[in-house]
């Protein structure tokens, strides 16, 4: 990868600094990430996550059903007895994982605009990916070399990194100071004047490899638009 593209990313730990969360720690707003699970290690942490919910909740039930069906000892078979304690083992194990499952979602609400800002954060990678590869097919001589639109591209690109790490600035500002009204207007107007920008770019030929991936950091731009602008109305 070209070292302009590298300079293009955003860390993990750069999202950790500027969010104020440990994102690699089971992040809670992967609720709000379906995209997330997408992801093998994080979909086996949350697979075994749940797993473990489940176990604990089996060693919760399971005196629990000894206790209510203690009275049916001598009046039903062994058998019997035995699968009406799993149901009710198994059942209160059910309720009590979606339970906490329900509990987790909705305390991890808060973050459900900074889950959104981290889809868009794995969006943009996903373009300096592509343009990482058409980069290499160009300088392998199968797509034509076009230096003018690759360098809008990287414009375009910078400009989508300005703007979601504004995002994740902002929102974490707003999280932790929900009474903060200062210098959240100046962070917003930051973002609008990049999507602006974003905007007014003007390519010439859209249908080329850089000018699509121009159009999906527009819209990567709009997207986190759209999600401060849920900041913004919702303060």
């Amino acid at each position: 990868m070209q070292p302009d593209l590298e300079q293009l990313k955003i860390s993990e730990t750069t999202l950790e600094e500027l969010s104020g969360i440990a994102l690699s720690d089971g992040f809670a707003g992967d609720f709000y990430r379906p995209a997330a699970l997408r992801d093998s290690k994080k979909l086996f942490a949350f697979l075994f996550h749940e797993l473990l919910i489940f176990c604990v909740t089996l060693v919760v039930s399971l005196p629990v059903a000894l206790l209510a069906t203690r009275n049916q000892l001598d009046l039903v078979s062994d058998a019997a007895l035995f699968v009406r304690v799993l149901q009710i083992t198994l059942g209160l194990s059910v309720a009590m994982a979606a339970g906490w499952n329900v509990y987790q979602w909705i305390k991890a609400k808060p973050l459900a605009v900074l889950a959104g800002l981290l889809e868009e954060v794995e969006k943009y990678h996903e373009v300096i990916k592509a343009l990482d590869i058409i980069d290499r097919l160009t300088a392998a001589g199968n797509l034509p070399a076009n230096s003018i639109n690759r360098e809008d591209a990287i414009a375009a690109l910078k400009i989508t990194r300005e703007s979601l790490v504004c995002a994740v600035r902002t929102e974490r500002i707003l999280r932790e100071n929900k009474e903060f009204i200062g210098r959240r207007y100046e962070l917003f107007a930051n973002i609008e004047n990049n999507l602006a920008a974003l905007m007014a770019m003007d390519v010439s030929d859209r249908a080329t490899e850089y000018g699509r991936l121009l159009n999906e950091a527009l819209e990567i731009g709009m997207s986190v638009h759209k999600e401060v602008r849920k900041l913004q109305n919702s303060k």
